[in-house]
């Protein structure tokens, strides 16, 4: 990471596309609406990591993910801030911390979730656009709103037959991300 260095011109209009580009991951993200929108914001071979909740790798395989997992969200809200971007030519990388509010439907009964973390990102542009190669999310913490991360740091979000249904591991912490 360069510190201290100020952006050219061109550099800056590259920070904002991506800073574009991460509000439209979070608007397809929350929205529920539109899978192929949200996957199209990546390459053709690009990767979502999302640790122990899986890697899907390339297109059909985000779309695959999102449309299994909507149906079981009653609303998603993710709030990220704090971007440090560092552009080099064509490729990129950017760092983001993330607060995410949730709401999942279960059976068992709905939960409300909240959740801190924070996103590992590289991108490339890719004729004249910014595109995600690779997205990784990590947690400090999801936990049940109503108790709070000091009683629960790591709550499931899902009950386990839903998780199982998902491919979900039950919770486990993370490291925490690089200040």
């Amino acid at each position: 990471m360069t510190h201290n260095r100020v952006p050219n011109t061109d550099q800056l209009c590259d920070i904002e596309a991506i800073k574009q580009l991460k509000a439209l991951y979070c608007y397809f993200a929350d929205s529920g609406q539109d899978a192929e929108a949200f996957a199209d914001l990546f390459t053709e071979d690009g990767v979502l990591d999302e640790g122990d909740d899986g890697i899907f790798k390339g297109r059909a395989a985000i779309v695959k993910m999102y449309k299994s997992i909507w149906p079981y969200l009653r609303m998603n809200q993710h709030l990220v801030m704090n971007p440090v971007i560092e552009i080099n030519g064509l490729q990129a990388t950017g760092n983001w911390k993330l607060l995410q509010f949730m709401t999942t439907r279960d059976p068992e009964g709905d939960r409300a979730l909240m959740a801190a973390g924070y996103y590992n990102e590289r991108y490339v542009k890719v004729e004249g656009a910014w595109r995600f190669q690779h997205v990784s999310a990590g947690v400090h913490f999801c936990c049940d709103a109503a108790s709070g991360w000091a009683t629960e740091p790591f709550a499931a979000m899902f009950s386990e037959p839903i998780s199982a249904a998902l491919g979900i591991a039950p919770p486990q912490p993370s490291d925490p991300s690089p200040v």
